[in-house]
């Protein structure tokens, strides 16, 4: 999707990985430079890249591609429908 391409670009590029490294299964135990520090960096750069909001909550959950897509996209909906 083109979401998970926005994300896989954004984890590159705060991992300093190239985004073929960014499979399906990603998660911050499985990729190499994914520690506490690169996961704020990470969330903030989600923020900017999809103008949304992450509290608490939604950061320590996004621990894999498919939380993050998944969270965005549901940020993502909640915005479109003017919440």
């Amino acid at each position: 999707s083109v979401v998970e391409d926005e994300i896989r670009a954004v984890m590159a590029q705060v991992l300093r990985l190239p985004v073929d490294r960014i499979g399906a299964d990603a998660a911050i135990g499985n990729l190499p430079n994914w520690d506490s520090t690169a996961h704020m960096r990470m969330m903030l750069a989600l923020e900017d890249a999809f103008g949304i909001t992450l509290d608490e909550t939604h950061m320590v959950e996004m621990t894999g591609l498919a939380r993050i897509r998944a969270t965005v996209e549901a940020l993502q909906a909640v915005k479109s429908r003017g919440a």
